[in-house]
């Protein structure tokens, strides 16, 4: 079971929050005409079967789960806005690929507005959404809420569900652990994977976040879910969905009455 220093019995919302890096699909004013103009000249790609101009617009599915998993859990939700195919508000500021292959040819004073319009406001926004919950709660999880492809460069990411974090964060570690085991009762045509299709510790919001708030109680988990299956809106996935809440809820309540 995850351990946390004093942790008080306070309710699941407390200190939950749930964000998503990549489902926008606004533009900034300044941006715009620059940015409709390279979208056009894009060749299509392939992407799960069917062309498409981008594959990095904004990712629909991950919009709806985390805007689900927010209301079923009552907790705090932090999205962007804006379009993924201008810049990657989950990288750090020196990753090659903070920018899209569309923006990394702009000008430096372009993508430098983007750093200014984009990056930093949804990075102070996620800070201060933290720090509200870190000052009313004993500790707070994040989950960021993205998806991936059926397939990668032609392999098939067999799995539904994948939990990313930190191996050498114990309470990351237990809370996933304990997460699967709930999901195993409750949910067991789910297929759930640890670190998987990437890596926790691979360069992305939770580990900025874990890297900013190391000296407090933060855990930052990516959850990953296949598209092949929340893509569809059938009334299977609102019940995945809502069980995949269920069982955190259960995990979070069951610590914390533990540490009480």
């Amino acid at each position: 079971m995850i351990r946390f220093d004093e942790v008080v019995c306070v309710e699941c919302s407390a200190g939950v929050l749930i964000s998503c890096e990549v489902g926008g699909d606004r533009i900034p004013p300044p941006l715009k005409e620059r940015a409709d103009s390279d979208r056009m000249k894009r060749e299509p790609t392939r992407e799960d079967g069917k062309l498409t101009t981008d594959t990095r617009l904004h990712d629909d599915a991950a919009v709806y789960v985390s805007e689900r998993m927010a209301h079923r859990l009552d907790a705090n939700l932090v999205a962007n806005p804006f379009a993924n195919d201008l810049i990657d508000v989950a990288r750090s500021p020196h990753n090659r690929y903070l920018f899209s292959p569309m923006t990394r040819k702009w000008p430096l004073e372009l993508r430098r507005e983007m750093i200014d319009l984009v990056y930093e406001p949804y990075r102070d926004r996620l800070r201060g959404e933290i720090k509200k919950l870190l000052a009313r709660s004993s500790y707070v999880l994040h989950i960021s809420v993205r998806t991936f492809p059926l397939k990668k460069r032609g392999k098939v990411l067999r799995t539904d569900m994948g939990l990313l974090y930190d191996p050498s964060i114990d309470d990351e570690v237990d809370l996933c652990l304990d997460w699967i085991d709930e999901m195993y009762d409750e949910l067991p045509m789910l297929r759930v994977r640890r670190n998987y299709p990437r890596r926790g510790t691979c360069d992305g919001i939770t580990r900025a976040m874990r890297n900013e708030f190391a000296d407090q109680n933060y855990l930052g988990i990516e959850l990953m879910l296949n598209r092949a299956w929340v893509g569809r809106p059938v009334a299977i996935r609102d019940e995945v969905i809502d069980g995949i809440c269920g069982t955190l809820r259960l995990v979070v309540q069951t610590t914390q009455s533990d540490a009480a």
